[in-house]
């Protein structure tokens, strides 16, 4: 690779910007410079049709980059060329491919879901510059919600019924996606490579998700705490959105069922600036459920990196450290985490989580890897490439093309959701583990991806740590959620 091990785990934080908003912990979102049409967020995506791309690589006997993966199966009409040059479908010309999807550019978590864009659009261009899908270019139509979900919601109806759009992509707004679940089913609109955060994407036979579950994330934490940390008691705190809520209802529940105590359990809010109370609270809730100082041996952070650095701020402040570490999902394993807790972070052992393979030096030898670097960073060299959810977008938009050609140059929706449902084996850009999701109508769920990454935050390689893989937990680093839908 291009940089040495000390500076593998470097991210260009250039294109986040650091203010205060109403406190001094607060953060704002990353300026990730998506401008539509009149000047504001939400448009069409301009996306080039020559440049340099990443090469096509090979990885586990299969080929990413391209989009197959060995051992993928499933139906596969991508030999039938019989519609190249004519339209086929509404969204599909000729020439063109029109997709849509809707960004939390700004908003309470736009430093998870802004930067998403970054990966959607470094795949999509990757596959115009090589020619498109039969003859066809792809072009992205996108609108800014601001994480807001009726407004979602108002803007994915409009992106069927006045853009236009063939299918949608990736929509990593999951509340809007959650408001316009009934109405994507009953229009047959498929969403292909969500996120995972909420429990509903699953269970949508409309949607795709190419990211693990809130809940499989949080069932996965309670073994991995007991069996690595050997930790003896837990409190949770949790951000009362959807993801925040479903996580800690299967950490509670995997931690009763496996006897691990939790003897505190607070519920925040994205409004929560002082965290100073809230940290009294566990203690007096530890201290009630027998734990004599009222430090817990671990704490599980269900909540945003926003929220996570308040709360990281207010403890160090306090001097509040929990005996064996915190941590939680995808939303901590972000450099701002490390930059905005002056190294605290790293010296408590705070421990995070992705569903994709990171650019971080014990996997920045495989071929997949370096081509979503090579790829992001030809189209934006600024872009923080550990983003567990920008990468996820790459991933996701992956799975799109995948479904796309595989249903062929006669393109119908009702091709690409025959499609859909019968992957196996396939790993989105070669960064997941095998996604499977030919069990609806069997199992009644789309759950693709059940593992998961741990990463853990450490002292050096910079004034505030960086970030490194847990790799002697499952195999090559992945962890299996054992009973997923739970």
């Amino acid at each position: 690779m291009r940089r040495a091990r000390t500076t593998s785990i470097r991210l260009v934080l250039g294109a986040v910007a650091l203010a205060t908003i109403a406190t001094a912990c607060s953060i704002q979102a990353p300026d990730i410079k998506l401008v539509g049409e009149g000047g504001q967020p939400g448009g069409t995506v301009a996306l080039p049709t020559s440049g340099p791309v990443g090469k096509a690589s090979s990885f586990g006997g299969g080929t990413f980059g391209g989009g197959n993966v060995g051992g993928a199966s499933g139906k596969n009409f991508a030999s039938d060329t019989s519609c190249v040059g004519k339209s086929t479908d509404v969204g599909v010309s000729a020439n063109e491919i029109k997709l849509g999807t809707t960004f939390a550019i700004s908003g309470p978590v736009s430093n998870i879901s802004g930067p998403i864009a970054k990966g959607v659009q470094s795949y999509f261009n990757k596959i115009n510059a090589q020619g498109g899908l039969f003859g066809r270019k792809i072009k992205l139509v996108y609108y800014d919600d601001g994480w807001d979900a009726q407004k979602g919601k108002s803007k994915i109806k409009t992106l069927v019924e006045s853009d236009k759009v063939f299918v949608l992509t990736t929509v990593p707004s999951s509340n809007g996606l959650d408001a316009a679940k009934s109405y994507l089913e009953s229009r047959k609109i498929p969403v292909f490579g969500t996120s995972g955060l909420i429990e509903t994407q699953f269970k949508s036979p409309m949607q795709w998700p190419i990211g693990t579950s809130s809940r499989s994330i949080a069932r996965i934490g309670v073994h991995d705490i007991v069996n690595r940390l050997k930790v003896k008691n837990a409190a949770i705190i949790w951000l009362d959105l959807l993801a925040g809520a479903e996580a800690r209802d299967a950490f509670k529940k995997e931690a009763q069922k496996i006897g691990l105590p939790v003897v505190a359990d607070r519920r925040v809010s994205l409004s929560d600036n002082d965290y100073g109370p809230i940290w009294a609270d566990i203690k007096n809730q530890a201290r009630a459920n027998g734990v004599a100082d009222g430090i817990p041996d671990f704490v599980s952070l269900a909540i945003d990196p926003t929220s996570g650095i308040k709360a990281l701020q207010a403890a160090q402040n306090l001097g509040f450290k929990p005996k064996l570490g915190w941590g939680g999902g995808a939303p901590l394993f972000l450099k701002l985490m490390l930059d905005n807790t002056g190294g605290f972070a790293a010296q408590t052992n705070l421990l995070a989580s992705t569903s994709y393979l990171p650019p971080l030096p014990a996997f920045e030898s495989i071929p997949a890897v370096q081509d979503y670097e090579q790829t992001v960073h030809t189209y934006y060299p600024d872009a923080d490439l550990l983003n567990p959810y920008l990468e996820g977008g790459y991933a996701g938009a992956a799975l799109t093309v995948e479904v796309l050609k595989r249903s062929g140059s006669c393109l119908t929706r009702a091709r690409t959701i025959e499609v859909a449902n019968s992957i196996a084996n396939y790993s989105a850009a070669g960064l997941t583990q095998p996604l499977t999701y030919n069990t609806f109508g069997v199992g009644g769920s789309h759950y693709g991806n059940l593992y998961i990454i741990g990463v853990q935050a450490k002292t050096g390689g910079g004034s505030t740590g960086h970030w490194e893989a847990i790799t002697d937990v499952g195999a090559k680093g992945w962890t299996k959620d054992a009973s997923p839908g739970e």
